[in-house]
């Protein structure tokens, strides 16, 4: 069974078995929320209308709440969730899944854990806790879910949540002593609260303990004069004595965290009163704060507790992290040896020494580092480890020995850093360490992983990045703008990121596939170039991204080095593999490998195993469960240009176009009946493309490749992306050269796929390919072009003569390709009776089609036929029968991703909706149709949710608008659409002229309308 997690902190969402988040259309999220911030239980007819409605009820709520859940339980079957997810129950509804399923749940789970274990003085593991909270928040609560009485005050008990947990997690950092860390964010919480005590007490304690005095007593002055401006009040008496005592510096250490519930917080670090105030000098022990240990006491936080505590302190905030670090420290507790793997600049280092700073004393007594980045390959590891940790000995194996006896004794946390250049003799020795010290726990950090056994591999992810089409504040939360904004920010201070700039920095780090140093190394360019300047040049990155810090090594100063580092440690073999790999665009398998690049001095059988090599140094990024591969942007670029400097592009770019040519010519005649071959070529989609446009910049010498290539794809494009086709075929004609047949192919591919939206080009095209068929003697193919020409003619033309050369091309093709011919002849009639207004005869001639379709194995087709019969009956009145037949058509194409079907059906649903005067319901359809339709150019649609949006503004008074849509619609349809359409269309602008007070436009409107009749 299929397992479904529901999302409200932030945009409402749904993810089934682990997926990608599924988007819901937007009339059912709001329900969705509702139902799922009480799971498992049942949520009355009357609650769901006030949660969706509030004091606006539509005129018929319980229709119009039975429509919504039809509606949601179509969205999540659509997802992949269990049919039974969202059950009827009296009086209401039930979302049948556990509390830990929705992340509102799970986060405030986490939160009273936190707070119970804060209480319990496990400080460290509360930290932890609040941070693994706050990660499921994706942006502000219920983001998506309307802005009824009920959202707005779910959404402010959650956001209140959320806002406590952030400040319990930053009290507990000052008392674990990490107040450098706490400053940054506890800045911004106080900009973004500027009338919230507890952050600003927090700030104050945060800058006194970093010895900034001064600034903490500014923050308690610019409190005291917002107050009295804004509210004519005073700060707390608790505020006031805080900032007493840092004025006579008699603020006591960080302590205790109290407990978080059964009445008011304490203040952290409670003060030292001035004399004669009658207070303590520290709070008295208690339920909630017993006595303060020894090491707390002393000031020294977590650390305290620690013999010995050898690491360098961090000097800039660490972004992004909060849940890598507590997985790393919870696989130490279970394992002698844990690695970080990763590719260079991933943030392997930073994350391996925060985690080794948060080892609490049970994990830790000892935390020692040994950094190996400055060895050169082959030198004596264990010296190294002896000289780095105080150990003495004179041979290998007494200073082996030595730092075993070094090491022992006492629990240790061992950091070993940059393994990967001298890995084999890291491993023998980490090996004997774990082996002879039962107490000891080694991170390691390596470009690849030790291969020690028992050892437990961590690969270290890239930042998160927002996706394309994510709104500023989305962007602004993503883990790899935070970054960006906080480097940007330390070399110009001024630097903000506005709407305008938000998807630029967005892009920015989706093109650095969120690199933590990549990133960095961007944003410090914030200081001479604007976003949109950066994010330009990166098609140069090796050459803009330079000059990091310079205390660093100096393989982290550019991008480049960090790259060379990484190849200089390559086998001759696994360098040829990785540079020949850059030709794959959007991934590859391994088959595609061996194909491609397995030649010359790299035989196919060899691919496989350099390719897990190239894995293990974490220069290609696998997806085990689609068993294919990539390479990270700045890889590929990189890899890019070592193949050209290898003189091995050419060579490696014809058998990529060789390979993927085989690939489209064995599976394109397949997709109409195998939703396999469809899979394959919509993976491939990124290199067939690339394959396409390699042939084209060749056509010219040599169009055959490009055109073989092109002939085999018209299939798999018929379904897709149609005007790609397009534009190749278009460049193929225009070379003019080529053969005849392939020429011909080419013309009747450009026929084709213009058939729903057909140009004087195409026209030209379909009829050029008939002739060219006719002088071959191609009887079969002329037979598809005639299809093609009276295809076209749904909109126009000599009906009889388009019915001709329909029955002809019935008699030539019969039953060929399973008697798919057959059924896309009936296909066409239908469309011509449709355009004739033969409204009845076009719908059974629908249905024909549809079971014709169906035997011959095309389930493709069947979206389309179904939307094309609800047109058919809506013409014919049948509206609620048209309704369910266009509704399945939607579902049909969501599931099948067929884009253009998808843009279809939807305006019609739409419209359809708008006949039965449910102008709500509509209103989301349009959007989508609009936003599908636009993704795949179809201006045929686009102009039909324009007509949609003109007679909602027309229905609700707005006929200025209504005008103004109607000639965004007439605009784009020109002359494609059924002349009855476009009639219906010029009447809608008569009306709107009428209205608006234009007769002049209003009398040529129905001159217009007349002659489309």
């Amino acid at each position: 069974m299929a397992e479904a997690t529901f999302g409200v902190l932030g945009p409402v969402e749904v993810r089934v078995s682990g997926g990608p988040a599924v988007r819901l259309p937007p009339s059912v999220r709001a329900l969705l929320a509702r139902l799922a911030l009480a799971p498992g239980r049942v949520v009355s007819v009357e609650q769901l209308v006030d949660a969706l409605w509030g004091e606006d009820l539509p005129a018929d709520a319980a229709n119009a709440l039975q429509i919504r859940v039809s509606k949601l339980r179509r969205a999540l079957a659509g997802a992949g969730a269990d049919g039974e997810v969202l059950v009827t129950r009296a009086p209401g509804y039930r979302l049948a899944v556990a509390a830990d399923s929705v992340d509102a749940h799970r986060f405030e789970q986490l939160a009273g854990r936190a707070r119970t274990q804060a209480a319990a003085d496990e400080t460290a593991a509360s930290v932890a806790s609040y941070e693994q909270a706050l990660a499921l928040w994706r942006g502000p609560a219920l983001a998506d879910a309307g802005d009824t009485e009920w959202a707005r005050a779910e959404r402010t008990r959650l956001e209140e949540l959320r806002l406590g947990a952030v400040e319990d997690r930053l009290e507990l950092l000052l008392r674990l002593g990490r107040h450098h860390e706490a400053v940054a964010d506890l800045e911004r919480l106080v900009a973004a609260h500027p009338l919230r005590e507890r952050p600003h007490r927090l700030l104050m304690l945060a800058l006194y303990r970093a010895g900034r005095q001064a600034d903490a007593l500014d923050v308690h002055r610019a409190l005291r004069d917002r107050l009295l401006e804004d509210l004519g009040i005073d700060p707390s008496p608790d505020l006031q004595a805080l900032a007493e005592a840092i004025l006579r510096q008699q603020v006591p250490p960080a302590g205790r965290h109290p407990a978080a519930q059964g009445g008011p917080r304490p203040p952290s670090g409670a003060v030292t009163p001035a004399p004669g105030a009658g207070a303590s000098a520290a709070p008295a022990p208690g339920p909630g704060r017993p006595a303060a240990r020894p090491a707390e006491a002393a000031g020294g936080g977590a650390d305290a507790a620690r013999h010995d505590v050898a690491l360098p302190r961090r000097l800039s905030s660490l972004v992004g992290r909060q849940d890598d670090i507590a997985t790393v420290l919870h696989h130490l507790r279970q394992a002698s040896l844990v690695t970080l793997t990763g590719p260079g600049g991933v943030g392997k280092t930073t994350l391996a020494l925060e985690a080794a700073r948060r080892a609490d004393a049970e994990l830790a007594a000892r935390v020692h580092l040994v950094r190996l980045a400055a060895l050169p390959p082959g030198a004596d590891v264990t010296a190294h480890f002896a000289a780095e940790l105080g150990a003495t000995g004179e041979t290998d194996a007494i200073s082996a020995e030595a730092i075993a006896e070094h090491l022992a004794g006492a629990r240790t946390v061992l950091v070993v850093d940059n393994c990967e250049h001298v890995v084999d003799s890291a491993a023998a020795l980490v090996e004997r360490l774990i082996q002879s010290c039962p107490d000891l726990r080694v991170l390691a950090t390596s470009r690849e992983a030790l291969a020690v056994p028992g050892e437990l591999q961590i690969a270290v992810s890239p930042l998160a990045v927002p996706d394309e089409a994510a709104d500023p504040q989305t962007i602004a939360e993503a883990a790899a703008v935070r970054l960006f904004l906080d480097r940007a920010r330390a070399v110009n201070p001024s630097f903000t990121m506005d709407d305008a700039t938000a998807a630029v920095v967005g892009s920015i780090c989706r093109e650095l596939d969120g690199m933590p140093l990549a990133i960095e190394l961007a944003a410090a360019r914030v200081k001479a170039l604007p976003p949109a300047q950066i994010a330009a040049r990166l098609r140069d990155r090796f050459s803009l991204l330079t000059g990091g810090p310079r205390t660093s090594e100096a393989r982290h100063r550019t991008l480049r080095a960090v790259l060379d580092w990484s190849h200089e440690l390559l086998t001759g073999p696994e360098r040829g593999l990785l540079r020949r790999l850059a030709v794959f665009r959007g991934g590859w398998t391994l088959p595609a490998a061996e194909a491609v690049c397995g030649f010359a001095d790299i035989g196919p059988e060899e691919v496989a195993d350099l390719l897990f090599r190239l894995i293990d140094r974490s220069l290609v990024v696998p997806d085990p469960a689609a068993g294919r591969f990539r390479l990270l942007a700045t890889v590929h670029q990189y890899a890019a240009a070592r193949l050209a400097e290898a003189g091995e592009t050419d060579a490696v770019l014809r058998r990529h176009l060789d390979h993927y040519t085989r690939l489209a010519e064995e599976h394109s005649p397949r997709v109409r009946f195998d939703g396999d071959a469809w899979t394959l070529l919509k993976e491939e989609h990124d290199n067939l493309r690339a394959a396409m446009d390699h042939a084209l910049q060749g056509a010219e010498d040599d169009p055959g490749p490009a055109l073989r290539l092109a002939c085999a794809l018209i299939g798999f494009w018929n379904y897709g992306a149609r005007h790609e086709g397009v534009r190749a075929l278009t460049a193929l004609v225009d070379a003019g050269k080529g053969t005849t047949a392939a020429r011909a192919l080419a013309l009747q591919g450009i026929g084709l796929l213009h058939v729903y939206y057909p140009t004087p080009r195409s026209r030209a095209a379909a009829r050029e390919s008939l002739a060219l068929f006719e002088e071959l003697g191609d009887d079969k193919n002329a037979a598809v072009s005639r299809l093609v020409i009276a295809w076209e003619g749904q909109y126009r033309g000599d009906a009889e003569r388009q019915h001709a050369m329909i029955e002809h091309s019935r008699a030539v093709l019969g039953d060929d390709d399973r008697g798919w011919w057959r059924a896309i002849t009936h296909y066409v009639e239908a469309l011509l009776y449709l355009r004739l207004g033969r409204f009845a005869e076009s719908a059974a001639q629908w249905r024909r089609c549809h079971d014709l379709m169906l035997a011959a194995g095309d389930h493709f087709m069947g979206g389309a036929i179904l939307a094309h019969l609800g047109v058919a009956l809506r013409q014919t009145g049948r509206r609620e029968e048209a309704l369910a037949v266009l509704e399945e058509s939607v579902e049909d194409a969501r599931a099948r991703w067929s884009p253009h079907g998808l843009a279809f059906a939807l305006v019609h649903l739409a419209h359809t909706r708008l006949d039965l005067h449910e102008t709500e319901a509509a209103i989301p359809l349009l959007a989508e149709a609009v936003e599908v339709a636009r993704s795949v150019r179809n201006p045929r649609c686009q102009a039909w949710a324009a007509w949609g949006r003109a007679r909602i503004a027309m229905a609700g008074g707005r006929p200025e608008t209504a005008a103004d849509e109607c000639r965004t619609a007439l605009k784009l349809l020109e002359d494609r659409e059924f002349p009855w359409a476009r009639a219906q269309l010029w009447t809608l602008m008569a009306e709107t002229a009428e209205a608006t007070g234009r007769p002049d436009e209003a009398e040529h409107a129905r001159t217009m309308a007349a002659a489309a009749r």
